[in-house]
């Protein structure tokens, strides 16, 4: 069984675009624990794009940085420990959250469906968690490459680098064959350790799937991210995971260009928008 087909079915039309496959899923989650998962991607949303949140200093355009990363945890001329403190990875695990919770949501409601009842949130719950520590790692390894190659992730130069590698991704038959073999499901046992290291597996599964689909987006955003490149990398990412001819569709690839022009062009319009607005 495939990712795919462990998600929810819901009725079929002639023609279904992707938002309204991606809308129906989301609707049709089978389970309380997947709904709780949409939720928890939701209020980190909330947490990301709030003005005042820690860290934030988007401007009136939405394009400036609003997370920064890893700003202690890179290190540059000063030579700082590529060790992340806990401000650093709890933005990165905000991110994670909102962007790649809903991705996971066929996942746990594949186990919560083979787990006897009792079981289901212990099991939704390893799985997740799973996920998540994998993505952990991923910022992790991500600044501690940049720190080993003394590159700044927050500089233009280490996103753009991270957003042309994935949109000439959205172009590769080799990436979009890897993604159809790669989401293998593995058989989930109902509970106690089977059931749990089942779990464990099924968590790698989809954090496999989900790396291959968006792991550059997601390294573009190591050092920070502005509000519009979050936007655009998530719309292109989810888009991508619910249409079936992704390869050939260019809208992944559009959208990840309007978040590095947006990642360019972010900074000055923040900074001449307030002026333009008082005159």
């Amino acid at each position: 069984m495939t990712l795919l087909q462990g998600a929810p079915r819901p009725a079929r039309s002639r023609r279904r675009s992707p938002w309204a496959a991606c809308w129906a899923a989301v609707r049709g989650a089978r389970s309380t624990t997947s709904r709780l998962v949409l939720l928890g991607a939701a209020l980190a949303w909330a947490v990301l794009l709030w003005p005042s949140s820690p860290g934030s200093e988007a401007g009136a355009a939405g394009s400036a940085p609003t997370t920064h990363l890893h700003h202690h945890g890179v290190p540059g001329a000063a030579g700082h420990s590529v060790v992340p403190d806990l401000a650093t990875t709890s933005a990165w695990a905000l991110m994670v959250v909102a962007m790649m919770w809903p991705l996971a949501v066929p996942a746990t409601d594949a186990v919560v469906r083979a787990a006897y009842r009792r079981w289901r949130p212990a099991l939704a719950a390893t799985c997740l968690a799973t996920f998540t520590v994998l993505w952990l790692a991923v910022g992790a390894a991500g600044a501690a490459v940049a720190g080993a190659l003394a590159v700044d992730p927050q500089t233009d130069g280490w996103v753009l680098t991270w957003l042309a590698v994935a949109v000439a991704g959205t172009w590769s038959s080799h990436r979009h064959r890897l993604l159809s073999r790669c989401g293998r499901f593995p058989v989930i046992a109902p509970g106690g350790r089977r059931g749990l290291s089942a779990a464990v597996r099924a968590g790698a599964v989809v954090w496999r799937r989900c790396a291959l689909l968006c792991g550059p987006v997601m390294l573009a955003m190591v050092g920070g991210h502005g509000t519009a490149l979050m936007v655009c990398a998530s719309l292109a990412v989810w888009w991508e995971a619910w249409h079936p001819r992704a390869w050939r569709d260019p809208v992944p690839a559009l959208l990840l260009v309007c978040g590095a022009v947006a990642t360019l062009l972010g900074p000055a319009l923040a900074e001449g928008l307030p002026g333009v607005l008082r005159g």
